[in-house]
C-alpha cells in the first residue's frame, strides 16, 4: 500500500465527494422525473463537482508546497546556524587546547581556522549568527581567551534565539 501523502489524501477525499454528488444527483433526478432526469442530473452534478474539486486540489497543493518550502528553508537555516556554532567551537578547542600548548599542531589549527571562516561566511547563515561568529573568530585570532568566552556566549545566545523564532501561522489558523 502506498503511503498517504497530503496530495493523495486530498485526491481520495475529493473523489469521494464527487462520487457522492453524482449519486445524489442521480437519486434526486430519479425521484423527480425518472431515468432520463436521473442520468442528466447525475452527470451534471458529477461533472460540476469534479471540476470544482480539481480547482480546490490545485490551490490546496500549491499552498502546501509553499508552506513546505518555507519550513524547509527555515530548517536549513537553523541547521547552518547550529553548524557554525559547532565549527567555531572546534576552532576554539584548537586555539586553547585543554591538553596544553602542544596539544594541537599548527597545521590542524590552521585547518580548523579555515573551516570556521568558510562556514561562518556562508550566505545562508543568519545575519545575527554571522556577526556573533565573526566576533568569536576575531577574539580567537587575537588569542584573547576572556573575550572569546564572552563572544562565544553571545554566539550561543544568537543561535538559540534564531532557533526559537517561530514562523507565523497562515491566516485562518
Amino acid at each position: 500500500m502506498s503511503p498517504v501523502t497530503p496530495a493523495r489524501a486530498l485526491l481520495l477525499v475529493t473523489s469521494g465527494i464527487t462520487c457522492l454528488a453524482t449519486a445524489a444527483g442521480a437519486l434526486v433526478g430519479l425521484i423527480l422525473d425518472g431515468t432520463l432526469a436521473a442520468l442528466i442530473l447525475g452527470l451534471s452534478m458529477g461533472a460540476g463537482t469534479a471540476l470544482g474539486s480539481f480547482f480546490v486540489r490545485r490551490r490546496a497543493t500549491a499552498a502546501y508546497e509553499r508552506a513546505r518550502t518555507a519550513v524547509m528553508a527555515r530548517g536549513y537555516a537553523e541547521g547552518v546556524a547550529q553548524y557554525v556554532l559547532l565549527i567555531v567551537s572546534n576552532y576554539e578547542a584548537a586555539v586553547f587546547p585543554r591538553t596544553g600548548p602542544h596539544g594541537v599542531t599548527p597545521e590542524e589549527r590552521a585547518a580548523r581556522r579555515s573551516d570556521a571562516y568558510k562556514i561562518a561566511a556562508e550566505e545562508e547563515v543568519p545575519h545575527r549568527v554571522r556577526e556573533a561568529a565573526a566576533n568569536v573568530l576575531a577574539a580567537l585570532d587575537d588569542d584573547d581567551h576572556g573575550r572569546s568566552v564572552a563572544a562565544q556566549s553571545a554566539l550561543i545566545i544568537a543561535v538559540d534565539e534564531h532557533t526559537k523564532q517561530r514562523m507565523p501561522l497562515p491566516p485562518g489558523r
